[in-house]
């Protein structure tokens, strides 16, 4: 009842000043501000229908305000107002609100067919959203006949603020501002999260819990609450939560407050330096925390007012901490200040815009944003600040730590001299005794490695030799059977070695043994394959990761290379054949190595008995044995 005869009072007493009558539409491209032609109705219990202020027209007074701007209220606001289309053809106009906290705005239009309604605000995001105009501002098309005069009614109900400017448009200028707008949200979100990410890359390089605070305080305060304050997620991402809309808003401008009030303690280092501040900080915090709390369990009306004294008197908590602390000549304090400041200046006007207490202008809409965007350029640069001067002052106590040390070293170095000049000889002494030993050893390790290699090499052939196969064939048929991978050998025999010994000599059948080497030394290359001499003119070759095809093509191949080798002798040439066994096997546990060389082997003598100069590969029955017996 108040607010009504407040209403009514101011409209009597500016009556003059104000447009009232019918709005005459003259061109496409004018832009109304409505509001000076509207009339207003204060329905405190919220009991009145369209139909019941419609039959009584009296109830509303003439509009004093320039904007919609009536404070925290319960009631429903009913705006009146009528146009006139006097062109010859038919209008459309596109009437917004440049504010998103409102819960319900029903524009009812009456026609000669009856009163038809359009709804819109956080309680009908579901047909805002469904509008081909994609923005965050609640609007509606008016669609005016020629020659015809429309009566509308503007019904609003919101437990926040009702403070919003209402124009009248074209949908070609309203399709201007909606770029305008997008482009000035761009521009707000992109100053944000450069600023944000340069906090989390401080954080990243620092590890500093104060900057762990200032990136919440920004993302829920700078980020996520003022997106949501201006109605991005809801109209523009799809969002339509009524919870998130509203209660979670005000919660989430409680949890940005509270992660303020541990960045200030923080980053202030309260607790170390100012123990009285500190405990003026702890009050705030669990003040944050009450608030925190009440906005999840209060009526939203009062949960969202007590938010505002409670973060008002926070703001303003850690501001006097801010001046006590640069009071006695702290430079981060100052700067904290300065920054800090910002943001509360320009909460603090956008808020008294709600009140009613300051005019709704371009200025006063954006003030929250402008001081949260200084804000946050000031505390980069205050973050920036401290970290160079604690960077310049641990350079300054390196610097005059390494001017102590120096001077601690000079009287040292007076003193060890004469140790020194002690320990010099001691020193020649022993290091020719240590550099004798060393080449000692050198030698020593040098005549154990051609041991070594004498060891397991064959001297005529220089192929490994049967020792080193004894030792090395289990260790890769290990190491088949962990990979699960096949094993393959070849036995390979030269044929008829004995008549060339007994023809033309040892020292041509040992031709014989070097240049087959060398042979196989071409054919056999991989890291882990090896080439043995088994026996007088027998060779093994074991094949890592080869399977029983790829090793006998590769049996055939050294076959054919084998016979076209020639040995010169005084008179002719010596020809050579050899004969060829393969085997190969997938080891499994519990297998015996032995056996596959024991089947190679009688592949062998089946290459011997065939006929020789030919490869013999073991049989399906003989693999299938040795995996059963595995």
């Amino acid at each position: 009842m108040l607010l009504r005869l407040l209403a009514t009072v101011v409209g009597l007493l500016l009556s003059t000043a104000a447009h009232t009558g019918t709005l005459t539409l003259h061109d496409a491209n004018e832009r109304v501000p409505l509001m000076g032609w509207t009339e207003v109705y204060v329905d405190d219990t919220r009991s009145q229908t369209v139909q019941d202020v419609n039959a009584h027209r009296d109830w509303f007074q003439p509009s004093a305000l320039e904007a919609i701007n009536f404070g925290f209220t319960e009631a429903r606001v009913w705006l009146r107002f009528s146009i006139r289309n006097n062109l010859p053809v038919a209008q459309q106009r596109i009437l917004y609100l440049r504010h998103f906290l409102f819960d319900e705005v029903v524009l009812h239009t009456v026609t000669d067919n009856g009163i038809h309604s359009q709804y819109s605000g956080r309680e009908h995001l579901d047909q805002h959203n469904a509008s081909p105009l994609p923005t965050r501002f609640f609007h509606f098309q008016l669609d005016i006949p020629p020659n015809t005069t429309r009566d509308y009614y503007l019904a609003l109900t919101s437990e926040d603020a009702l403070s919003s400017s209402l124009t009248l448009v074209s949908l070609e200028q309203f399709q201007r501002i909606m770029i305008i707008d997008a482009a000035a949200v761009t521009f707000y979100s992109a100053l944000i999260l450069t600023n944000l990410f340069f906090a989390v890359f401080m954080l990243v390089k620092l590890r500093e819990v104060e900057l762990l605070y200032y990136v919440g305080f920004l993302v829920f305060h700078h980020l996520i609450a003022i997106m949501m304050l201006e109605g991005v997620p809801a109209s523009l991402l799809g969002f339509d939560n009524l919870f998130w809309n509203k209660t979670g808003f005000i919660f989430l401008i409680n949890v940005a407050i509270t992660m303020a009030v541990l960045f200030s303690r923080s980053f202030l280092k309260l607790k170390e330096k100012y123990p009285v501040d500190y405990l003026i900080s702890r009050g705030l915090l669990v003040l944050m925390l009450v608030s925190c709390v009440q906005s999840l369990l209060l009526p939203h009306v009062i949960g969202s007012a007590l938010t505002t004294v409670f973060c008002m008197i926070v703001g303003v908590g850690i501001m006097v901490t801010c001046v006590r602390c640069a009071a006695k000549h702290d430079r981060v304090a100052k700067l904290f200040l300065l920054s800090w400041t910002a943001g509360v200046t320009g909460a603090t006007l956008y808020g008294l815009k709600l009140w009613n207490i300051l005019p709704i202008n371009g200025f006063t809409n954006h003030a929250w944003h402008i001081g949260t965007v200084v804000e946050a350029i000031l505390f980069s640069f205050t973050i920036a600040d401290r970290v160079t001067t604690e960077r310049r002052m641990r350079l300054q106590a390196q610097t005059e730590q390494v001017e102590q040390e120096r001077a601690l070293r000079q009287a040292q170095e007076q003193l060890l001299q004469v140790e020194t000049a002690a320990k010099i000889e001691l020193e020649q002494q022993v290091q020719e005794r240590t550099k004798d030993i060393t080449q000692i050893m050198a030698k020593l390790e040098f005549q154990n490695q051609q041991l070594t290699e004498l060891s397991i090499n064959d001297p005529l052939t220089q192929v490994r030799n049967r020792r080193f196969f004894n030792d090395a064939f289990p260790e890769l048929w290990q190491e088949a059977q962990r990979e699960g991978g096949w094993l393959s050998i070849i036995l390979l025999d030269i044929d008829h070695f004995k008549a060339v010994n007994d023809n033309y000599g040892h020292l041509t059948g040992d031709q014989c043994l070097v240049t087959l080497a060398a042979n196989l030394r071409q054919w056999v290359s991989r890291p882990k394959d090896i080439i043995c001499r088994y026996g007088g003119e027998e060779f093994i070759i074991v094949l890592h990761a080869t399977d029983l095809a790829s090793a006998t093509q590769l049996a055939q191949r050294l076959r054919q290379a084998v016979s076209e080798i020639q040995i010169p002798l005084e008179d002719t040439t010596l020809h050579i054949t050899a004969s060829l066994g393969v085997a190969a096997t997938i080891p499994q546990p519990g297998a015996n190595p032995e056996q596959l060389i024991a089947i190679c082997d009688h592949a062998l003598y089946q290459a011997k008995s065939n006929g020789r100069n030919q490869v013999s590969v073991a049989g399906a029955l003989q693999s299938r044995s040795l995996s059963s017996n595995r």
